[in-house]
């Protein structure tokens, strides 16, 4: 068995590379107020977007989801696994893993998951 093979069986949900729009704020911090990204995936565990701002690990925070599958917006919750530097001082790259999920942004998940995955993306 190769590496990528050992990587794609231990996820536990499948990863779809789309850059749906997010905003999102750091739930024990007020003073920061929401602020807007896009996502480099996303899955039913969590997801990984830029940011301008850096979160230390587990940090919590609130997500409001934007697709094309629903009208109204997404509302999530997840906590920061790993904030990665990638422009110096100015962009971070971070991965969120989602604490439970209401049965409305499964929902939307899976809907998501399964469109693209029937588009062959």
């Amino acid at each position: 068995m190769n590496k990528k093979q050992q990587a794609v069986e231990r996820r536990q949900y499948v990863r779809i590379r789309k850059h749906y729009i997010i905003r999102f704020y750091q739930k024990d911090n007020p003073s920061l107020k929401y602020e807007a990204s896009q996502i480099e995936n996303i899955s039913k565990g969590g997801l990984c977007f830029t940011s301008t701002i850096p979160f230390d690990t587990n940090a919590l925070l609130a997500i409001e989801l934007r697709t094309p599958y629903v009208a109204e917006k997404v509302y999530l919750e997840g906590r920061i696994l790993e904030c990665k530097e990638k422009i110096k001082g100015v962009i971070y790259q971070n991965r969120i893993k989602f604490n439970d999920l209401s049965a409305h942004a499964a929902d939307v998940l899976d809907k998501v998951e399964k469109y693209n995955l029937s588009k062959g993306d």
